[in-house]
């Protein structure tokens, strides 16, 4: 059984509400009894009813998401542990807790005369002696004379400053001395000790040897001085003086 578009062709009278369609919804109140609501302004005339509004419906549409570009140099991203302290970045120095290690460095054993902002020309010759911890810098191994001593301390490179300690303070200096040898190696010691064939880094104002060490500090490996009376390798570290009994001695290799 079929019927026309709009319905079976009932001849309903008027708004005769007596008479509704054998389908569909019953019929808006007023209007007659098959068809929709005039749309406003509409004057309605007997027999003629309005065409059936239809809503139109939003259609799913798929989405085609473009495929990652392939790229031939994946990124790695490597983890150094330290004593238990961990640092991620690929400009970090990795160390080795309990184990002789290697310095990275070229040439004769050689104290270079330079400045803060003009060392960067020995790069590949100097003695690379450890990292900060905040941002990966390399720290090189320098000294420089303050007060009458000269103290071994560090040259953060990548920014242009070295410093020392002196005084409990960590300070600021300009005309340094840059080492750059090879056949070098970090040997672990304590307490103020060094192990056979470390190199001698400087002196206090009293003639006390000072040796060039390092020390594991807060995600850091900071160069510094390792002094017999103090008991320790002293470090340069956020404007003070660190002291640590735990450290590494810069040595020959034999």
């Amino acid at each position: 059984m079929s019927f026309p578009p709009h319905g079976p062709s009932y001849h309903l009278s008027g708004d005769d509400k007596s008479n509704p369609p054998p389908y569909g919804y019953p019929a808006y109140p007023g209007y007659p009894a098959y068809g929709y609501p005039p749309v406003p302004g509409h004057h309605h005339t007997p027999g003629h009813y309005p065409p059936p509004m239809y809503v139109p419906m939003m259609m799913p549409v798929p989405i085609h998401y473009p495929q990652p570009e392939s790229s031939g140099n994946p990124t790695y991203v490597t983890n150094y542990i330290y004593h238990g302290e961990t640092h991620a970045g690929p400009d970090a120095t990795p160390a080795v807790a309990d184990q002789v290690q290697e310095a990275e460095c070229s040439g004769e054993l050689d104290w270079v005369p330079t400045t803060s902002t003009l060392a960067g020309s020995l790069t590949g010759r100097a003695v690379v002696g450890g990292h900060e911890g905040w941002d990966g810098s390399p720290l090189w191994v320098m000294r420089a004379r303050h007060c009458g001593q000269l103290i071994p301390g560090k040259l953060n490179v990548r920014h242009n400053s070295a410093t020392i300690t002196h005084n409990g303070r960590e300070v600021p200096v300009q005309n340094i001395e840059v080492l750059c040898s090879k056949g070098l190696r970090w040997v672990p010691a304590t307490n103020g000790n060094v192990p056979p064939f470390a190199i001698p880094g400087g002196h206090t104002s009293t003639g006390e040897q000072l040796f060039i060490g390092r020390a594991r500090y807060q995600l850091s490996l900071t160069p510094g001085k390792v002094q017999a009376s103090r008991n320790g390798c002293l470090i340069p570290f956020g404007g003070s003086e660190v002291m640590t009994t735990m450290y590494d001695v810069l040595c020959r290799a034999s």
